[in-house]
């Protein structure tokens, strides 16, 4: 709500560093990510971050990491929550099957 309202002074949610000092002798990168405040649970924060990862390494999801770096004022938030809502409904319900 804070981001609709005014993007420039939003609070941060999360938090997350991707640590790469491994990535080429071990092939593994570590991730940290804190929670700032009660805004969200747990859970919701790791699907959070594991979808922004996903966006990064996806060519065809990278398409939405472009729009909102680069046209944030276009950038359509509710259609974004819409779909990653639905993306990890589809995750979910491959965990219970």
């Amino acid at each position: 709500e804070d981001f609709k309202m005014d993007p420039s002074a939003a609070q941060p949610l999360l938090t997350f560093s991707v640590f790469d000092d491994y990535a080429t002798s071990k092939d593994i990168t570590l991730v940290r990510a804190d929670i700032l405040n009660k805004g969200i649970e747990d859970d919701e924060g790791r699907r959070i971050v594991e979808s922004i990862l996903d966006a990064y390494n996806n060519d065809d999801e990278y398409d939405v990491v472009r729009a909102f770096n680069k046209e944030p004022a276009t950038f359509d938030l509710d259609d974004f929550i819409a779909r990653s809502n639905e993306k990890w409904k589809g995750k979910e319900a491959d965990v219970e099957s």
